[in-house]
């Protein structure tokens, strides 16, 4: 029997966000004014060691499944709460 060799860990450029409790309190404002008023919003959320952003309309927020649905032109994303890191 062969040993294999364990992979090389991965290269750790990417810096994992660090959110305090004003930071959600502020992105919890932001959702909740665009979903009132019907504004568009640029959403970032950083998931899987990748930043992604999507910009749209608050159509709906789901406190229970813990999902935002933004309409991006005539398209519908759900985005997990969870990993939103900054509401513009």
């Amino acid at each position: 029997m062969t040993a294999v060799p364990k992979p090389k860990k991965a290269n750790k450029n990417v810096v994992v966000p660090q959110l305090t409790e004003s930071d959600f309190i502020e992105i919890g404002e932001k959702i909740g004014e665009a979903l009132e008023f019907g504004s568009e919003i640029e959403v970032t959320t950083y998931h899987r060691k990748q930043y992604e952003s999507a910009r749209g309309v608050v159509t709906d927020v789901d406190g229970q499944l813990g999902k935002l649905t933004l309409r991006v032109d005539f398209e519908d994303v759900k985005i997990n709460i969870n990993a939103v890191v900054s509401v513009k």
